[in-house]
């Protein structure tokens, strides 16, 4: 057991990190009504690392510093395309009386995924990349990824948290933000940079589809049963860790693939949340 202990810790930890900033955001995402906004973001933070990674690995594969050169061509070009994404939208929500901004999202993952497929068609291992892009390797998560994922996820909150009544009236009251604040689509544009940030960094671990559980399904299990912001913030933290702890001991126990398990397990959450909302909306009529 102890081997088990300290082999998943840095893993579980990274999930305890995730959730701490995750979880909040999707509540924005929720509240926006732009569900896929996260997964199309995520896909073209993975298909600029992705273009990194084919393009600049051979490069410096004979460089004594190659692997900090390719981190860092990893991590520009994976923001650089997040942040591109991060424009699109918002703009998006500048002109959705004319196209709907779900219709933008959509059309944006469709043309990031085939262009990743494209890349990767001049890799070797090209489907062991893809596998990594949605599925991640979060167990093979070190102390350091914990550490710099912190310090990043930290600065983004820290920067929510000044301007939260801003971004905070662009997502539960967005017509009236619109209306009454300054440079609403310049705030627009700041939220989703530093959603940009958060999934550059997210999406090197967990991968596109565990970084959208996260974002979603605590926020929506929240929504079942309250409307308060903290207490659906405090319960969605208990969600997200509590499919963490549960997909990484089915992991080790069951030798699934540890992003794959937490995502089935955050699935069961939900299904058993909507069950208990039926059950107790049946009582109290």
């Amino acid at each position: 057991m102890s081997v088990a202990i300290e082999f998943l810790l840095p893993a579980f930890m990274m999930c305890v990190i995730l959730a701490g900033i995750h979880v909040y955001m999707g509540m924005h995402v929720l509240e926006r009504e732009v569900i896929f906004v996260d997964l199309a973001l995520a896909q073209m933070a993975a298909l600029g690392a992705t273009v990194a990674k084919v393009f600049f690995a051979e490069e410096h594969a004979h460089n004594a510093s190659g692997g900090h050169i390719e981190a860092d061509h990893i991590a520009l070009l994976s923001f650089a395309f997040a942040a591109l994404g991060a424009v699109i939208f918002a703009f998006a929500g500048t002109v959705r009386r004319h196209i709907s901004q779900e219709a933008i999202v959509g059309i944006v993952y469709a043309v990031s995924t085939a262009a990743m497929m494209l890349v990767l068609s001049h890799s070797h291992d090209g489907a062991e990349s893809m596998k990594e892009v949605l599925g991640g390797i979060l167990l093979l998560t070190e102390w350091s990824d914990v550490q710099t994922s912190t310090i990043v996820y930290l600065v983004v909150a820290a920067v929510l948290f000044a301007f939260r009544r801003r971004f905070h009236m662009l997502s539960w009251q967005p017509d009236e933000a619109r209306t009454s604040m300054k440079h609403a689509a310049f705030w627009d544009l700041g939220f989703y940079l530093l959603f940009a940030v958060v999934l550059t960094i997210s999406i090197q671990s967990a991968g596109v589809l565990l970084v959208f559980s996260f974002l979603i399904v605590p926020a929506v299990i929240t929504r079942l049963f309250s409307e308060r912001i903290l207490s659906r913030l405090i319960a969605g933290w208990a969600v997200a860790v509590l499919a963490s702890l549960f997909g990484l001991y089915l992991s080790w126990t069951m030798e699934f693939p540890s992003g794959a398990s937490i995502i089935t397990v955050f699935g069961v959450l939900l299904v058993l949340a909507g069950i208990l909302r039926y059950l107790l909306r049946s009582r109290y009529r």
